[in-house]
């Protein structure tokens, strides 16, 4: 068990007081008092959210810019200078809790991500993060990554090479210094949540009493059937219902101050410390949340507004966003009624604070930040394999290219390595319809740039961002007549009479002819889809492996809706890391998977 962990009373979904595993020293202190009368508890609530691994200063591209009353536009970001505002904005305080609204790591900085983000865990263990709410992208890998490695320090799966790296204080992972909550994420065969739904809080009310808080935390609804998060076996339950229902619960057992915590949110307005025009999923559930609840603390949208918004009662609450990669820290004030534990709700204040960058940085954190961008340069660095030709996203005239025929292979190779993600073929998606494209590098044969590299020598970083957007590939089932749909989709009519051609790339135990002077819909003769050597059986079913971002319609295909028995397999960045490891040395293999009906086909030299 971490050493570095405590042990922190909350009240059980049965009603009984339990002692669980809870993490991080909090820093106790009396809030901005807009009213320093001594029969009020002051309690202070510092909150981030979607931080997504941004441990260094970010570039305006990532959000280092934000605009604030009258247009002002200020320079934010950086955990160096996080932690010396949170030092400021703590300093004499008695009661203070700092916590997240979820998606902390899973973001995009390389050095975070290939590192399974155990970089951000350091930071936000050193920044003596309190307590978080799980965000859709806490679930990109699975509930046991999160709770035995992220939380507990597990090793997952192999120490040194895919986690348990070394930190900047020369030891091994060892896990969070706090914990994750979700209300309303649950075990589709238990329903039971994933992790605790809430924590009680205990606030020093003076003369050796103590008065409950209680956070009640939310997932968005729909994150176990997000193109990153997807998790069968998991569904989300109803925000609004949960929220109503925890705060019944915990009212009936004495705790009559209670917030929300929810990685959902909204947007309003350019002004970080105001709100204009609110819209999206959380003014909606503002505005039926139980008026037992005394402030709402929100993420996902990556948007900031910090607004008093009427409870169905119409009294006033906070309704705050915090931005995202550093940018804002939040402050809600609360005070408490010294006699029933009651929030004060007039007496509430709420201010977004811009991390700005005028500010000494933080030794500690800015160490830390450092470490990790220098082992991400190492780890870029690092020799996985060789291949003898270049693979290049270059389509030919039938959509098919050796980087293309690379990642179907991959796909396909990666779903047959369990016995339940066993695929009959893999499709990746090369130019899609819209959205992202999961092809993002080629692999080519002469040396690059880095000192490191070598002719046919494939880096680790190369590797990396070559392929994949942080997806799962899934196996589905389809049946054969919507899967020759699929290939029939290849070809999408445009509004303005043209056609636009999305190919799919294809695994190597598959080929097929096509024919352009056929009206779409009509192009792909069933009889010419071999499928290890078969023609498609439009009666029959398929198991089909590709990336969850094409098969629920990410990348603008919808053909593959209604696909039946997902099963989750690796994600598209650690499974290729793991393919390529597997295969040291690769050759591109001929292109003729997909050609005009009268070409004949080539054979791949690829499995």
């Amino acid at each position: 068990m971490n050493s570095r962990i405590r042990r922190r009373t909350f009240l059980t979904t049965t009603g009984a007081i339990a002692t669980a595993t809870a993490v991080g020293d909090i820093a106790y202190a009396t809030p901005h008092a807009v009213d320093d009368a001594p029969e009020y508890v002051d309690v202070q609530l510092l909150n981030i959210t979607d931080l997504h691994g941004y441990l260094q200063p970010t570039t305006p591209s990532q959000g280092s810019v934000i605009t604030g009353a009258g247009g002002v536009r200020v320079t934010v970001g950086g955990v160096g200078y996080m932690a010396t505002h949170l030092k400021r904005l703590r300093e004499g305080r008695r009661n203070s809790f700092f916590f997240s609204s979820g998606d902390n790591f899973n973001g995009w900085p390389f050095e975070i991500d290939a590192h399974a983000n155990e970089p951000t865990i350091e930071a936000l263990n050193a920044l003596k993060l309190d307590f978080s709410t799980v965000g859709n992208h806490e679930l990109d890998h699975s509930v046991e990554f999160l709770v035995n490695h992220m939380e507990r320090g597990v090793p997952y799966p192999v120490s040194g090479r895919d986690d348990n790296f070394v930190d900047s204080t020369g030891h091994r992972f060892q896990g969070a210094n706090f914990r994750f909550y979700t209300a309303n994420i649950v075990h589709a065969d238990t329903g039971r949540t994933i992790v605790p739904p809430y924590n009680v809080e205990w606030v020093d009310a003076g003369g050796g009493r103590r008065l409950p808080i209680a956070f009640i935390h939310l997932t968005v609804v729909g994150s176990e059937v997000g193109s990153t998060s997807y998790q069968p076996g998991l569904r989300s339950l109803s925000d609004l219902e949960q929220a109503n229902k925890l705060a019944a619960e915990l009212k009936r057992r004495g705790v009559n101050a209670i917030v929300i915590n929810i990685h959902d949110g909204g947007v309003a307005g350019n002004d970080y410390n105001a709100g204009t025009n609110p819209s999206g999923p959380i003014f909606q559930l503002a505005a039926n949340a139980s008026p037992d609840i005394a402030a709402i603390v929100t993420g996902h949208w990556h948007c900031r507004f910090n607004m008093m918004v009427p409870d169905p009662n119409g009294v006033p609450r906070p309704v705050v966003e915090a931005g995202n990669h550093g940018s804002l820290i939040n402050e809600i004030n609360l005070k408490l009624d010294p006699r029933t534990g009651a929030v004060i709700r007039e007496l509430t204040t709420s201010t977004n604070h811009a991390n700005t960058r005028d500010v000494p940085v933080d030794e500690e954190l800015q160490d830390i930040a450092d470490y990790w961008t220098a082992q991400g340069k190492k780890r870029y660095a690092t020799p996985l394999a060789r291949i003898t030709g270049d693979f290049t996203r270059t389509l030919n005239a039938s959509g098919e290219s050796t980087m293309g025929n690379l990642a179907a292979d991959f796909a396909y190779w990666d779903a047959n390595r369990t016995r339940h993600g066993r695929a009959d073929l893999a499709l990746i998606s090369v130019k899609p319809v819209s959205g992202s494209n999961a092809l993002t590098g080629d692999l080519l044969f002469a040396k690059g740039t880095n000192a490191a590299d070598a002719d046919g020598t494939v880096l680790f970083g190369e590797a990396w961002t070559a392929f994949g957007y942080g997806n799962p590939i899934l196996t589905v089932t389809l049946p054969g007549s919507q899967l020759h749909a699929a290939f029939e989709a290849q070809w999408v009519p445009q509004t303005d009479g043209t056609e636009k051609f999305a190919p799919f790339a294809v695994s190597h135990n598959v080929s097929y002819t096509y024919d352009t002077t056929e009206p779409i819909g009509r192009r792909v003769d069933p009889a010419s889809v071999l499928i290890d050597g078969k023609p498609l059986d439009l009666t029959r079913d398929y198991r089909v492996a590709a990336l969850a971002y094409t098969l629920i319609g990410g990348d603008g295909t919808k053909v593959f809706a209604g696909f039946t028995d997902p099963v989750r397999n690796d994600r598209d960045h650690e499974g290729f890391i793991a393919y390529l490891r597997a295969h040291p040395v690769l050759t591109p293999s001929p292109l003729g998977r997909a050609r005009p009906v009268g070409i004949p086909t080539t054979t791949s030299a690829t499995n």
